[in-house]
């Protein structure tokens, strides 16, 4: 019989803790991210996508002094690129404790949902470890692609398994089931940084569920992830 971990209750609150504490940060951070792309040589073009440059122009003119120009382009790019791989580590650990307060039977879809959402989530801290941290970039941003195309499908098996089980937040689920669309809306007005808020999103609704007291709720019905009652242990 597989053993599956199970973490104590402080553990799980303190994972959905960080994805609510990274998913608001990313409102900001994001934006920022995006901002410094339109400054580089190869992300001039966005400014070019009349649904970006009406907010990024007057943006980047009153953001400029303080927060664009502190270093040359591609090192503030770089520099704001850094909070990606925080920000998926803290999705990553979201969705490992909220996995393991899954039930251990549920049906296959579900399953391949959690092996490959979570699977691509793991591929993408290289990604961005290579691509943003490193420097790596042509190796790193093609890691994180290759794990995008992975998620696309974990996202989608991962959101019909959630929502026909169940899941609270429901909203979560169904923001999971529909991340591709809303992110090719969301980059669609400005870079690819901003494809990153429905994810963060949805596990930030996940994680403030978690925080706020569904960690305490053991929904394992795999007995070896429990201590048996003392009575039954002789």
């Amino acid at each position: 019989m597989t053993i599956r971990p199970y973490p104590s209750a402080t553990v799980v609150r303190r994972c959905g803790l960080a994805a609510v504490v990274l998913g608001i940060a990313s409102i900001v951070l994001a934006p920022l991210n995006a901002l410094a792309r339109m400054q580089t040589e190869s992300g001039r073009s966005d400014m070019e996508n009349p649904f970006a440059s009406w907010w990024a122009e007057p943006a980047m003119h009153t953001l400029s002094p303080w927060l664009l120009d502190f270093a040359d382009t591609q090192t503030v790019y770089l520099t704001y690129g850094k909070f990606y791989l925080l920000a998926v580590l803290a999705v990553l650990a979201c969705a490992f404790a909220a996995r393991s307060r899954r039930p251990a039977g549920v049906g296959w879809v579900e399953r391949w949902g959690w092996r490959l959402t979570i699977g691509s989530y793991a591929l993408m801290c290289v990604g961005h470890v290579g691509g943003y941290w490193l420097a790596i970039t042509e190796s790193g941003y093609t890691v994180i692609l290759v794990a995008m195309a992975i998620g696309i499908f974990g996202n989608v098996l991962l959101g019909i398994g959630l929502i026909r089980n169940g899941f609270r937040p429901r909203l979560a689920a169904w923001v999971i089931l529909l991340d591709l669309p809303l992110s090719i809306a969301l980059v669609s007005i400005s870079t690819q940084a901003l494809g990153m808020w429905p994810m963060m999103f949805a596990w930030g609704l996940i994680g403030w569920s978690l925080w706020r007291g569904g960690a305490e709720e053991d929904v394992s019905d795999e007995p070896a992830t429990r201590p048996a009652p003392v009575a039954q242990r002789h």
